[in-house]
């Protein structure tokens, strides 16, 4: 399958985040804080001209290393007859390259779905703390990648 990854506007994600993300819940759901901050990253997955996967990097200081400059991973997510095709893998890397220009950033995390943690374990990074509870969604576990930076 050939896919292509592009810059899309936080707007552009909802077709994807609304109906897997946020299931149930009123469309503006879909918005996420810091969406439309100007250093926000949105990047599609496109099979042709249709998009069938979705990632966002939020500039974000993670709770459990404030003094970081890091960027958060948000709403992943990828059509259900796309997935299993390495499409979330292939977004995440191409957003690593992206973050991994910027000097000033230390750290990417995340709060995955616990069913996705091979994913991000795969893709480098680390398991932080003890899963918890997100409402509704369900049982997550905080995920951390070093950059740029040397303990």
């Amino acid at each position: 399958m050939k896919l292509q990854i592009k810059q899309i506007t936080a707007i552009e994600t909802y077709p994807i985040r609304h109906p897997l993300l946020r299931k149930g819940q009123a469309l503006a759901a879909c918005k996420l804080e810091n969406d439309d901050h100007p250093a926000s990253i949105h990047l599609g997955a496109f099979s042709g001209d249709q998009m069938v996967g979705v990632l966002s990097a939020l500039p974000n200081s993670c709770p459990d290393h404030k003094t970081l400059t890091a960027y958060q991973l948000r709403a992943m997510a990828v059509e259900p007859a796309f997935q299993r095709k390495k499409i979330a893998t292939y977004l995440i890397q191409q957003l690593l390259e992206k973050i991994n220009r910027i000097d000033s950033i230390k750290l990417i995390w995340l709060n995955a779905r616990v069913a996705a943690n091979i994913l991000y374990i795969k893709n480098g990074f680390q398991p932080n703390g003890d899963p918890f509870m997100i409402e509704p969604i369900g049982l997550h576990q905080r995920f951390i990648k070093f950059l740029n930076y040397e303990s």
